[in-house]
Formats: structure tokens, sequence, C-alpha cells
């Protein structure tokens, strides 16, 4: 007879924990954004290298990107590492 597998309590926080963390890594890239395309492009401010620029607006922008996509990277694993696994009998 087949045995249902379920997720204990450490595997279901872990879950919901990597889906919050998906909803606000959404919200954070929509964010970052909406930021960036309201900076006015102007010749003089294009590529002047300051973080205020278009570019170090967008720089930011990809670091942040780099940095919440490790961290989902690392909720994923433990969401995954956490999953109800069947028996071998």
């Amino acid at each position: 007879m087949e045995q249902n597998n379920t997720r204990g309590l450490g595997g279901k926080l872990a879950l919901w924990a990597f889906y919050a963390f998906c909803g606000y890594f959404v919200w954070a890239m929509l964010r970052y954004l909406w930021v960036v395309s309201k900076i006015p492009s102007t010749p003089d401010l294009v590529m002047e290298g300051d973080l205020g620029s278009t570019s170090g607006k967008w720089l930011g922008a990809i670091l942040g990107f780099l940095v919440l996509g490790s961290v989902g990277l690392i909720l994923g694993a433990i969401a995954w590492y956490t999953r109800p696994r069947g028996s071998n009998e």
C-alpha cells in the first residue's frame, strides 16, 4: 500500500520562507526597475561613473539581483533538501 509523504514542520517553514522570499524578490526587482526608469537620460549623466547616475543605478540593480538571487538559491536548496522523500522499500 502506498504511503503519503508529508513535510515536517521544518520543511513547511522552509518552503513558506522560500515562497515569501520569492514574492519579495519580485517586488524588489520591480521597484528597482521603477526607480531606474524615472532617472532622466541626459548625456552628462549617462556614463559619469557616479552611483547617482543612470549607469550607477543599473549597477545597483544588477548587484541587488545577484545578491537576492544567491539568497533565493540558498533558501530554495534548503526547501528542496527538506522535501518529503519516499522510502526505498
